[in-house]
């Protein structure tokens, strides 16, 4: 079977349609803070795109309004500013700024496979590098279900290209979070089968982004770029 990549981002933007600006109003300070959005995932999104030619799906509604990445009976769905919504208003949102993400992605999959391809899923994150006051170890993480073989052996791939590129970046399986926590691929998991589907959260650090020199972060985008490059190589 062929391998076919996609790329997917959740959290690339921080838009507010205008019939929803009111539920920020005297707070739309949050809308810049990493609650809204995740800050250089798009960016190195947009590269891997270009630079590997794959398709990319992207969102850039903020998830302040909607979270696109949870599911549908998850209480982080709408927020803290968009949970006093109408239950009408809240499916109105659902429709125009959740469904419309989440189907095309499924879709294209769904499309792939019928074609006989594997699907490789890489949804681009990126993280706080403290939360609650605790700093985070790792400067790049790879999300997936380690009971799924076909993701285990992509991880452990990546895992090894991005350590042979930067013996000294921290390359971490499952962290900051459990691959298979509540997220578009634990969701595409239950619609695929292991043989059919690998899903990945990339996670990385924005300290290189936030912090660090703009070659800094050029640097790590250049190394996922390589080690990414490296998965579609045909093997054998």
């Amino acid at each position: 079977m062929a391998l076919s990549c996609i790329l997917t981002c959740e959290h690339a933007g921080n838009d507010v349609p205008a019939p929803y600006e009111h539920l920020f109003k005297g707070e739309e300070e949050v809308l810049y803070s990493h609650k809204a959005i995740d800050f250089g995932a798009f960016r190195l999104a947009k590269h891997l795109a270009e630079k590997l030619q794959l398709p990319l799906f992207s969102t850039s509604c903020s998830r302040l309004l909607v979270e696109p990445n949870r599911s549908l009976d998850s209480g982080e769905l709408f927020s803290k500013y968009s949970k006093a919504l109408s239950e009408q208003e809240k499916q109105k949102v659902l429709a125009q700024y959740y469904f419309p993400h989440r189907q095309q992605v499924e879709a294209n999959v769904q499309s792939e496979i019928s074609k006989g391809n594997h699907v490789l899923h890489l949804a681009v994150h990126t993280f706080t590098p403290a939360q609650e006051g605790e700093v985070r170890q790792a400067d790049i993480g790879i999300l997936f279900d380690p009971d799924r073989t076909l993701e285990s052996s992509f991880a452990a791939q990546l895992e090894e290209a991005l350590r042979s590129l930067n013996p000294s970046r921290k390359v971490l399986f499952n962290a900051p979070y459990a691959g298979v926590e509540d997220g578009f691929p634990t969701y595409l998991r239950t619609r695929f089968t292991d043989d059919q589907y690998a899903g990945f959260e990339l996670e990385i650090n924005q300290k290189f982004f936030l912090q660090g020199e703009p070659e800094v972060w050029e640097q790590v985008v250049d190394e996922m770029t390589e080690a990414v490059k490296s998965l579609l190589l045909p093997k054998g």
